[in-house]
This record gives C-alpha cells, sequence and structure tokens, in this order.
C-alpha cells in the first residue's frame, strides 16, 4: 500500500518524543515502512522517519517561534499539500482532529481519522458535520465524547516491548509521571503516598505561575518522601519507570488512552489507576494494578501492590500492548477501508 500520515506540524515526528502524537506517529511510520509499505509522512521539516518526508517548513512551527495567530495557517498548508498528493498514495490516515475533515471530500482516496485529544464543545458542532468520516479510536471509552461519528475501528496505542524492558526487581518508590496540572490528579497521588507512608517520586512538567502547583503541589514536596525531579529525558524516563514499585496514574478527566500506563505494563511495573476514561480498558483490575475511585482506595492498593505480578503485567502488555500488533492492526484496517472505498 501506499500511505500518507498527516499530523500537525506544531513538533517534530520522532520515536522517543515526549508528546505522544508525534512518538505514535513516528512508531507507526516506521512500523507500516518495515512491512514493505510505501508511506509518506507529511510532518514538520526535520522529523525522524523511515517513511518519505513531506514539509512546508523547514523545522517545527514551535522551534520556528511562529506567532499563535499564524499556527492554524501552517497546519492548514500542511494538510493541503497532503491532500494535492492524493493522487499517489491509497489511503490517508490524518492525526488532525478537524483540519482535514475540510479536504476528505475533495480527493478520490479514502481518509482515516484519528483524534488524539478530547474535543472541546466547541468543536464538536463541526466535526459533527463530518460524522460520516472514518474515524479510529484508541479506546472505546473515547468514542463516549462523540458516540455519533462513525467509528470504523479500535486499534490501541503500542510500545517497543525491546526498549520498555522488563525489570522484576523495582526499588522502593511509587511513581507520578506527567504533566502537574489539577486534571491529573497529581495531588492524589501525593495524599494517597503520604497516608500509606510510601515513597514518591514526581516527574514531569510543572507550571509554577498556576497556583494549582503553589497550593497543591510545592508544599508538599520534602525531597525524602515527596521529590519532584522535573522533566525526564527519554532515557531517564524509563529508567524511573522501571524500577518504581507502581505507577500511580491519578487522572480526574476522561483519558483518551494514556501511553503512560502501557510504558510501565511493558516494564512489569503496576499501574494504580483512576477509574476514568479508558483506565479499566488497559488496567486489568487485581492482576495488572488496581482500579480506583478514591484516595483511600489508592491507600489500599499501595498496600498491597506485591501481590501483583510484575511478570503478568509485563505478559499483558506483550499481549495486547505491542508496537507490532498495533502496527498490523492499522495495515489491517487500511486494507479494508480501501477495498470497501474501491466498491463505492
Amino acid at each position: 500500500m501506499n500511505i500518507a500520515q498527516l499530523v500537525s506540524n506544531l513538533h517534530v515526528v520522532f520515536p522517543t518524543a515526549n508528546n505522544a502524537i508525534y512518538s505514535h506517529v513516528a512508531w507507526l511510520t516506521n512500523g507500516l515502512t518495515d512491512l514493505g509499505h510505501t508511506v509518506h509522512l507529511f510532518a514538520a521539516g526535520g522529523s525522524d522517519t523511515r517513511g518519505q518526508l513531506h514539509s512546508v517548513t523547514p523545522a517545527s512551527l514551535a522551534h520556528m517561534n511562529v506567532p499563535d495567530k499564524l499556527k492554524k495557517h501552517y497546519m492548514n498548508l500542511l494538510a493541503s499539500e497532503c491532500y494535492k498528493h492524493a493522487k499517489d498514495v491509497d489511503i490517508i490516515h490524518s492525526h488532525f482532529n478537524l483540519i482535514s475533515s475540510f479536504y476528505t471530500d475533495l480527493v478520490a482516496v479514502p481518509t482515516v481519522q484519528s483524534i488524539h485529544s478530547p474535543p472541546t464543545e466547541e468543536v464538536k458542532p463541526l466535526l459533527m458535520q463530518f460524522k460520516d468520516n472514518n474515524y479510529i479510536s484508541f479506546s472505546f471509552a473515547q468514542r463516549k465524547a462523540l458516540p455519533e461519528l462513525n467509528w470504523i475501528a479500535n486499534i490501541y496505542h503500542g510500545v517497543d516491548m525491546n526498549i520498555f524492558s522488563f525489570n522484576p526487581e523495582p526499588q522502593n518508590y511509587f511513581l507520578y509521571l506527567g504533566r502537574i496540572t489539577q486534571d491529573k490528579g497529581v495531588h492524589l497521588a501525593i495524599a494517597a503516598a503520604k497516608e500509606a507512608g510510601v515513597s514518591l517520586i514526581i516527574v514531569g512538567r510543572s507550571y509554577p505561575d498556576e497556583s494549582y502547583w503553589h497550593d497543591e503541589i510545592e508544599k508538599y514536596i520534602d525531597g525524602k518522601m515527596v521529590r519532584y525531579v522535573g522533566e525526564a529525558d527519554f532515557e531517564k524516563k524509563i529508567e524511573w519507570i522501571r524500577n518504581a514499585k507502581a505507577l500511580l496514574f491519578p487522572t480526574q478527566y476522561d483519558e483518551v488512552f494514556g501511553y503512560v500506563m502501557i510504558e510501565a505494563m511493558a516494564c512489569g511495573t503496576p499501574v494504580i489507576g483512576w477509574r476514568s476514561g479508558s483506565v479499566p480498558e488497559v488496567v486489568s483490575h487485581e492482576r495488572t494494578g488496581y482500579v480506583v475511585e478514591s484516595v483511600s482506595d489508592m491507600v489500599k492498593a499501595i498496600q498491597k501492590i506485591d501481590s501483583i505480578s510484575r511478570e503478568e503485567t509485563r505478559a499483558r502488555a506483550e499481549k495486547y500492548f505491542s508496537v507490532e500488533k498495533m502496527v498490523r492492526g492499522y495495515e489491517y484496517v487500511y486494507a479494508r477501508v480501501i477495498k470497501e472505498y474501491k466498491k463505492k
């Protein structure tokens, strides 16, 4: 197949990107290329890919410091460039929530779309104008935000099981990894760790200008039981994950997927996650972690984390969340969509 991957040029695509959209597209593009497909990646200049890179800027918009008021124009320019090449491909896979929708009916090849972040209330009416487009979800929970869309498949994210390697003997700390924002529930992880009397390491971007950091986080960091170590590069992130007794994932909004959960499980690290969004789909309760609904539930889960088999946690990740399984899933769906489109 000749496949086009279209993703925002706000950041560059590369396999170790901390932003899940760009690492996901990198793994998908490389995996499809390795299977023998021709993949055209429409993304920011400077992206790292084994596909054929097409860009309309020499670098990412973030790197070029493009003013916010112009970013959407450059994104539309990239989408336009992709659809101008539609005659050269069998299918287009767009990773824009909405922008590509305005182009899908202008070309004689099918488009499938992935929605990587929950659509805002302002965007939902616009998406409904294109509800018959082909949408692929990352979790069945994701579909609840807009069940009217034409969801044609569900494909879970995947990670490289060699890079996120198994560690049977963790160190004596629990981990929070992600943005330090209220909707991620970091304060709940701190409360649970303190009540359980365990060490918590917090890794991720903080926002010191926001009151949440000062009111709910900073004052509890003592450098001993609650440590904040800032952001981590890809290799250091894996080290923190592999050596944790468990990942605390107290998200307070409906997660579309939650990449860090499968990164942890691939390392054998159990996940204690809040019952929200995709969490109950990813975490097998009492087998690869715990699904909780309160701080007291999280405390109990922390106290009995040693009953979770790290070997079984890794096995579930290998079965459901490998990058190979993910790529094969997309390969199958593309072929099906192309076949159905040709029948029209």
